[in-house]
């Protein structure tokens, strides 16, 4: 046999073993070289080093479904045959693949379409003079005033500029919305250690966990206020959140804290609110901690050390604080306003409904195009949330065709004219939070079970003869 006959015989054998292989989603989360896609099971280990966008996006979804994942980060329908050499077997058939949103991927042409030609999403060339802008200003004003001295105004400043680098610059670098080139977004996304936090961190935090669970009650990190907030029905009350509309806003100044020390201890875990991150992205671990203990070192004991007073310490405080609201701020009133959907056990949305749906319902768009400019178009929240490697800078000329389809397909768009219409919201669903529900808020909570599902299952039951054992069961099968 001629050696290229050999090696195709031999492709076509270890193809025919793959697809005998059967694996359940526990047996793939035990195994971060595997990563699941629709009803198909593939080796993360070997793909990610051919991954266009980078190998750290891959390894980060090491042992987890990436279905949704995928169609959001490309736009487009996932391509099996280009992906064969990767695959290693199905879904057992005990398993429900993710479902892809057909309805979302015709927005995705449509979208597509509106954007220049041949830009991909990416940055425009006019976006770059505004990152560089934020950079020079960020190490004028810190190198400023560890030569002269800080002053409250400036560190005030200086927190305002990084949120705006949060805002601008690595969020869509950690997104992948910056350039073609992987490795600008790589480098650009350090700058979120730049700033106090971890890229890692967010990675995890974002991307894998917030951006395909939005304010599920159980898998969105953002949602799990850990008793301090009440957020959602389907939280504990406790007697201090009659005054979460008074805290609400301190508060966010306060995460700051959180992120300079608590999230120290998660990096050391690797995980995330106890949910581990995947150990095909450990090659990622000594950067992180290498790059925490630099943002303490530089922006801490540094300035500390050149001039200790409390002064000092005090400036250092008001920079990472004032960073810290406007990020949280901006970012709060997106997924936290009257009529918001919850998703999942008992929220007003079924984890079963489209990707479209969960990503639109959960999220609100505030103000237009000049607060874009300056928040990096996160306050086109539900655009950003279809797209989030579409660059914000064609989040506002997209919104109004996003919008009409959105309706068309029966769902609610929520944009608040101002920010302060968006904060009145806010505070209008945390102050239904804040009641103390009551047996009848408990009963009349929606339940996971779809109510199109609860109907066609009472209608079979009564096309059976309404047998008391059918009813037994419905009422069990409702919880």
């Amino acid at each position: 046999m001629p050696p290229s006959a050999a090696k195709d015989a031999g492709g076509a054998a270890e193809l025919r073993a793959a697809e005998l292989a059967s694996y359940t989603r526990k047996a793939v989360t035990e195994r971060s070289d595997l990563t699941i896609v629709g009803d198909a099971v593939y080796d993360a280990k070997a793909f990610r080093e051919e991954h266009p966008g980078g190998a750290h996006f891959v390894s980060l979804f090491g042992g987890r479904d990436a279905t949704e994942a995928f169609m959001e980060y490309h736009r487009r329908a996932w391509p099996k045959a280009r992906m064969s050499k990767f695959f290693v077997g199905s879904l057992a058939p005990s398993e429900k693949p993710t479902q892809v949103d057909e309805g979302y991927l015709r927005l995705c042409a449509e979208v597509n379409g509106l954007l220049p030609k041949g830009s991909g999403g990416f940055a425009p060339a006019s976006y770059w003079l505004k990152a560089a802008a934020l950079i020079v200003a960020a190490l004028t004003l810190e190198g400023y005033m560890l030569l002269r001295g800080k002053t409250l105004f400036l560190s005030v400043l200086l927190g305002l500029v990084f949120a705006w680098i949060g805002l601008n610059i690595q969020h869509d670098a950690n997104h992948g919305a910056l350039s073609r080139y992987p490795a600008v977004n790589y480098c650009l996304g350090y700058m979120q250690d730049w700033i106090g936090g971890n890229m890692v961190l967010w990675l995890q935090e974002h991307v894998v966990m917030h951006h395909l669970h939005t304010n599920d009650v159980d898998h969105d990190p953002d949602q799990k206020a850990h008793g301090a907030l009440r957020l959602k029905p389907t939280d504990s009350w406790l007697p201090w959140h009659s005054l979460q509309q008074v805290y609400i806003l301190p508060g966010e100044a306060m995460y700051a804290f959180k992120l300079l020390s608590l999230d120290a201890l998660e990096l050391l875990a690797w995980r995330w609110e106890g949910e581990p991150i995947s150990q095909l992205a450990a090659p990622l671990y000594a950067p992180a901690v290498v790059c925490k203990l630099a943002f303490w070192a530089r922006f801490v004991a540094l300035p500390l050390w050149l001039q200790p007073s409390l002064h000092t310490a005090a400036c250092i405080c008001a920079t990472v604080c004032t960073g810290s609201f406007y990020l949280a701020f901006f970012f709060f009133i997106s997924h936290n306003f009257d009529g918001v959907a919850s998703v999942g056990p008992q929220g007003s949305l079924s984890r079963s409904a489209t990707f479209t749906q969960r990503q639109v319902e959960t999220s609100s768009n505030v103000g237009g195009k000049w607060l874009a400019h300056l928040n990096g178009g996160l306050n086109y929240q539900i655009e950003h949330h279809l797209f989030p490697r579409l660059h914000h800078s064609y989040y506002a000329t997209i919104a109004p065709l996003v919008r009409q389809r959105i309706e068309a397909m029966g769902y609610k768009y929520s944009h608040f004219p101002t920010i302060g219409s968006n904060l009145g919201a806010m505070m209008s669903h945390l102050g239904k939070m804040a009641a103390r529900p009551t047996s009848a808020d408990k009963l009349a909570r929606p339940s996971e079970k779809s109510s199109v599902e609860c109907r066609l299952r009472l209608g079979a039951a009564c096309a059976r003869g309404s047998q008391a054992s059918d009813a037994a069961s419905l009422i069990s099968w409702l919880g």
